[in-house]
């Protein structure tokens, strides 16, 4: 793939491929995100990718940075949810 094909691919699917996330995890910065490394990991192997499998490419990367992003999110938790403890501890 071209440099200019890699521009237009971006062009073309980049709208699509963000909707696509933003409908699946309902946060715009995360899906934001996302795409931004998507297209990223398509740079990184515009040798490898053909133009014809871009779009495919690109929406098989989001959807596994997707997953793989939801999994670590939930490993971590919300600091919310740690509870809180409020008792201080007097250094004698």
């Amino acid at each position: 793939m071209t440099v200019e094909e890699f521009n237009k691919t971006v062009d073309l699917h980049a709208d699509n491929l963000y909707r696509f996330i933003l409908k699946n995890i309902k946060d715009s910065e995360k899906a934001h995100d996302i795409v931004y490394d998507t297209c990223e990991k398509l740079w990184l192997k515009v040798s490898e990718v053909e133009s014809t499998n871009a779009k495919s490419y690109m929406f098989t990367a989001a959807y596994r940075t997707m997953i793989d992003r939801i999994r670590r999110d939930k490993k971590q938790g919300e600091m919310t949810d740690a509870p809180e403890n409020n008792s201080i501890v007097k250094i004698e």
